[in-house]
């Protein structure tokens, strides 16, 4: 057999043949307009589907008003959607693809700020992540939902889908019936098992004898509801077979968690790939119907592994398909260096969710955009002199060449890289190497002219003579914290003796620290924070300083994702790391640090033999002033413009080079 031959064998769900093993699950995209899908679905999906993937399940769509989250939600009870999924499903089918879609009323995660209808589920207990009420179901309220799955159902097989997935997990209202966690009846619908199941199998039931045979009919669940006194994964396993045994379903689509377990659902980079894989193979062992795998899987190679070692059927790879919709292709053809591999940043997709933006991705602008942003070629080739080899200078001498421009990207360092280089030093960052792997790759394969150790002047711009000059110098590190470069209230007074040294330097082991250190962490995505569990990993007696408890309480938009910020300070927590929010540094003098309340302004000492600074970075904008007015064409991108994320820095890059 060939390398990848196990991922790309076929496989048969119920009537429906799928051409290989992998899958895009449903995932919120955040595309919907005025509750209908749009444009932007049709070529996102179409995308994948020409990626070469076997299967699309669509996102989760409403089938009842009460399970309308979010205003960009698709709302499946309406007529309206059929034409639009029979544009989906021809656009899909039309590049080889199946596609199903996932049948989904949330129930006590609904919110009625949003949807302005109240939340439903099978107690009146509200969700933690949520917290509304909800109004319990009575029998007829149920037999009127079962009805709602039915007619959702029919409205996919008009718009010519191959199937449905019933998300019952996830803590979605089916799950809410089955869990001792939100069902608290005393009905025939709570209090045994055989109880809880029956709402679930009267859904199931229901929708088979509408939509007969021919139509898939799968079923989403969480194989552990990771939480005390919530479903495990040996409840699990007795209860999956009660499905599969009814005859009525065609797969078991194996995920984990509820709404207050979800930092794994979406699990960042520091959960190791395929950690999760282990519940499809053990449920894969009590039933006889095809079981998938999910959550971290991004590369073909270990995708084909599970496969061939028999833990699961097919295998999700959702975000390594928003990364690269062309990773099927390149997987099958052999071109696995080719592949953009998912870094599991989140920035780009369950980040922009979280505050009502429609997703893209970190590593690849296209995503989410694939109507508006395409390669293309330019009217006329041009010389290009790009100034900084870091992710958003690699970036723009890719999409330029792509579009056949000549192209030197000059890099002062010994390394392409710019700062990420810094960050993947620390463990916890350690899968962001991957993005400057992708870079330096196509860099090659493009043949694109690199020039290391080389620091582009006036001097040598004129020189070179080119007709664009992209500065993407990035930005320096503050070592300094005086009023005058970091403002008054952030400054930092430096009494003498004072050992005090950079994130930067620590996490590059250019400084050495005392055994007692405090962080000023007064910089968003994460630096304080690695910093700190480094330095923990050595032994070090770590204190976090933050102003304001936002890192704490994870609400804020402009800092990371929900389960990037959970997995850190589980780590940290681990670790024994303090954590003092409501304080900002003041001064930091031999033995100890002075720390003030911003509210009550009250300030107290804490030992300290070493303070590391961990503050924002300053745009090095020396090279682009410079040469103002001296090329005929001069842009800035990236840090260098203004110190931001990765997702910032490629997406302006991406820009910049298709105007040129």
């Amino acid at each position: 057999m060939t390398e990848l031959a196990y991922l790309f064998s076929p496989i048969q769900l119920g009537a429906c043949t799928i051409r290989n093993r992998i899958l895009q699950s449903g995932h919120v995209t955040g595309f919907g307009e005025n509750g209908l899908p749009s444009e932007r679905h049709l070529r996102y999906y179409e995308a994948r589907a020409r990626g070469g993937i076997g299967l699309i399940v669509m996102e989760a769509v409403a089938i009842s008003p009460h399970g309308h989250i979010i205003p960009h939600v698709v709302q499946g009870w309406r007529d309206e959607v059929v034409p639009w999924f029979r544009r989906l499903s021809d656009a899909v089918h039309a590049h080889g693809a199946k596609m199903f879609c996932q049948a989904w009323h949330n129930g006590n995660k609904n919110n009625s700020y949003y949807s302005w209808t109240h939340c439903q589920s099978s107690s009146d207990v509200p969700c933690p992540a949520i917290g509304e009420v909800p109004e319990p179901l009575n029998e007829e309220d149920i037999q009127k939902v079962i009805r709602q799955y039915v007619d959702f159902c029919l409205r996919l097989q008009a718009g010519g889908f191959d199937g449905v997935e019933l998300h019952f997990g996830h803590g979605y209202l089916p799950q809410q019936f089955l869990s001792p966690l939100t069902n608290i009846r005393t009905d025939r619908y709570g209090g045994s098992l055989e109880n809880r199941l029956r709402f679930g199998l009267e859904v199931i039931d229901a929708v088979r004898a509408a939509v007969g045979k021919d139509f898939v009919v799968g079923l989403r669940t969480s194989a552990d509801e990771m939480v005390s006194k919530g479903l495990t994964l040996e409840d699990m396993k007795k209860i999956a077979p009660l499905w599969a045994n009814t005859g009525k379903i065609d797969y078991l689509n194996v995920t984990i968690g509820t709404y207050k377990s979800l930092a794994p659902v979406i699990a960042p980079m520091m959960v190791p790939p395929r950690a999760f894989v282990f519940y499809a193979a053990e449920i894969k062992q009590v039933v006889d119907i095809p079981v998938f795998a999910a959550i971290r899987i991004n590369d073909p190679v270990t995708a084909n592994d599970i496969i061939k070692n028999n833990e699961a059927d097919m295998v999700v790879m959702t975000r390594a398909t928003i990364c690269d919709p062309e990773m099927p292709n390149k997987a099958r053809e052999g071109r696995l260096d080719d592949i953009r591999l998912c870094v599991a940043c989140n920035e780009g997709c369950w980040e922009r969710i979280t505050q009502r933006a429609p997703i893209t991705c970190m590593q690849n602008p296209e995503a989410g955009r694939e109507g508006i942003f395409r390669i293309v070629p330019a009217p006329k080739k041009k010389k290009v002199l790009v100034a900084g080899g870091g992710v958003a200078g690699m970036e723009a001498a890719i999409v330029a060449r792509q579009r056949g421009h000549e192209v030197i990207l000059c890099e002062k360092a010994a390394e392409l890289g710019g700062a990420v280089l810094i960050w993947i030093r620390a463990p916890a960052r350690q899968e962001a190497a991957q993005t400057v792997r992708f870079l330096k790759h196509e860099l090659e394969r493009l043949g694109v002219q690199i020039r290391l150790r080389t620091e582009v002047t006036a001097r040598l711009v004129e020189q070179e003579r080119p007709d664009v000059v992209i500065v993407a110098t990035g930005a320096r590190t503050i070592d300094n914290p005086v009023p005058e470069v970091v403002g008054p209230d952030a400054a930092i007074e430096i009494e003498p003796g004072a050992h005090v040294v950079t994130a930067e330097d620590v996490l590059e082991g250019k400084a050495e620290t005392g055994q007692r250190v405090v962080i000023a962490d007064l910089q968003n995505y994460m630096k304080g924070l690695v910093t700190a569990e480094v330095l923990a990993d050595r032994g070090k007696e770590v204190t976090v300083v933050m102003p304001l408890p936002f890192r704490l309480l994870g609400n804020n938009p402009y800092d990371m994702d929900g389960p990037t910020h959970v997995i850190q300070i589980v780590n940290l927590t681990a670790k024994k790391v303090v954590r003092v929010s409501d304080h900002e540094v003041k001064r930091a003098g031999p033995g100890k640090v002075t720390v003030r309340n911003v509210f009550t302004d009250e300030e107290r000492h804490l030992e300290a033999d070493t303070l590391v600074l961990s503050f924002w970075r300053k745009s090095d904008r020396r090279l682009y002033e410079d040469l103002k007015g001296k090329v005929p064409e001069l842009y800035k991108i990236g840090d260098c413009v203004a110190p931001r994320r990765l997702i910032n820095a490629v997406y302006e890059a991406y820009q910049v080079a298709m105007q040129i």
